[in-house]
């Protein structure tokens, strides 16, 4: 009768192979877990996850509910209002991310129930014509002669000792500003030679003069709804006024599709930037797409640092992926949420990365042999072998619970999976 041709020692070396095994492999799933470099914890608080300093910091933060998302940006802009720091927020209609700036007391929310939003507030005569010679350049195309007649606005404005207000701009009688000239000499306001200058000044941009009304006429109707009507008795803010004394203002921008409000904000960022002031831009869910400006001024290398919030990033970028890894590229910290979407998950996944895995595959082989006489053999053996994976599968993005969220620091390659309280 046939039999097993294993001895007690056999037995014995079958064990030790095992005992090695055993150690390999969890050696090998130690080695796996490092390379992947993911740390669980059970629960953290936002506050250790984003500590006082970072408020200065290139931030993403992406699906989830508002809840979760404005947990987090309560804490963000509780640092940044404690360090002082500038932050200007554009949303859509978000009222409760109008709530959270409110009931702290970190800066002023300008809505069309709080008018006090006023362009010019703060500007020099250059950031004027900066900003309406580049706010939509490719619809009113005011060419540079333009500036002369917005010279002649801004001298008798300030001859009646009136600030430069964008409300003033907006409702001057740009065909009849001759006449104001007139005036002004008839009643012993300006003297001949301010007279002359001022008229020819006004000849020389004569011809843009419709199109400069055109824009102020258009500009008016779209930014009425937030724009106070008398700035000096309100004390109004603009852009970069809020960012020159270090504050921060919430804007609600009503619709992605404000293109002239967008880019008047944008132009006054760039004034900023280029002046070199620190502040952070907080967007809240408003599109790229149509927006190249937006898209820019979040890419462009300044001491302004973004803050970027949706339910969803690369639906918010219309899944361009050119405007995503624009977007993407500059963040500093990524908290993503659960999301909805398989090929958000998918693309976030592949922006954290992959790492080298060592996978091991297992093969069992036995039969019946004879020799001297008839014996049983039985192998067990494995097979390693190295392959690329995602640090995070996007399954893993899809299926995270309530209040947990992945958090990928991109200086350090850093990924902590946790619950955020």
């Amino acid at each position: 009768m046939p039999s097993n041709n294993d001895s007690g020692g056999g037995g014995s070396l079958w064990l030790v192979d095992l005992i090695a095994g055993g150690i390999r492999n969890k050696n090998i799933e130690k080695y796996n877990q490092q390379a992947r470099g993911i740390e669980e914890y059970q629960s953290l608080p936002v506050n250790i996850l984003f500590p006082p300093h970072t408020f200065n910091e290139n931030i993403i933060i992406s699906g989830g509910s508002q809840n979760e998302r404005l947990h987090i940006c309560e804490g963000i802009l509780r640092n940044a209002h404690n360090a002082n720091h500038a932050v200007i927020i554009l949303h859509v209609a978000n009222n409760a991310l109008e709530n959270i700036v409110f009931q702290n007391g970190f800066g002023t929310v300008v809505n069309n129930k709080n008018r006090v939003f006023d362009a010019f507030t703060s500007f020099d005569f250059n950031d004027i014509v900066h900003t309406v010679m580049e706010t939509c350049q490719s619809k009113y195309d005011i060419k540079p002669a333009g500036r002369y007649v917005l010279q002649v606005v801004y001298d008798l404005l300030l001859n009646r000792k009136r600030l430069p207000f964008f409300s003033a701009f907006a409702n001057c009688p740009y065909f009849k500003l001759s006449d104001q000239i007139a005036s002004r000499l008839s009643n012993g306001s300006i003297t001949k030679n301010d007279s002359d200058r001022l008229n020819s000044l006004l000849m020389t941009g004569q011809i843009e003069c419709p199109k400069i009304d055109t824009f102020f006429h258009d500009m008016k109707a779209q930014i009425d709804y937030l724009s106070a009507s008398d700035p000096s008795s309100v004390n109004a803010v603009s852009i970069l006024s809020a960012i020159k004394n270090n504050q921060i203002l919430c804007v609600d921008m009503r619709s992605s599709a404000n293109v002239m409000l967008m880019e008047l904000i944008v132009n006054s960022l760039i004034i900023a930037m280029n002046r070199g002031y620190d502040f952070s831009l907080f967007i809240d869910d408003i599109s790229f797409i149509n927006n190249e400006m937006l898209k820019n001024t979040v890419s462009q290398k300044s001491n302004h640092r973004n803050i970027i919030v949706s339910k969803d990033l690369y639906m918010l970028t219309g899944g361009k992926e050119d405007i995503f890894a624009s977007v993407i590229a500059e963040a500093e910290k990524t908290v993503l949420f659960s999301h909805s979407s398989n090929i958000s998950c998918e693309k976030l996944s592949q922006y954290i990365g992959n790492y080298e895995k060592i996978d091991v595959s297992y093969n069992h082989n036995s039969g019946w042999y004879k020799s001297s006489r008839w014996g049983y053999n039985s192998h067990d053996g494995q097979t390693e072998t190295k392959k690329r994976e995602s640090r995070v599968k996007p399954e893993e993005i899809n299926r995270l619970s309530q209040s947990e969220a992945i958090v990928y620091d991109h200086s350090t390659s850093s990924l902590i999976r946790t619950v955020i309280t």
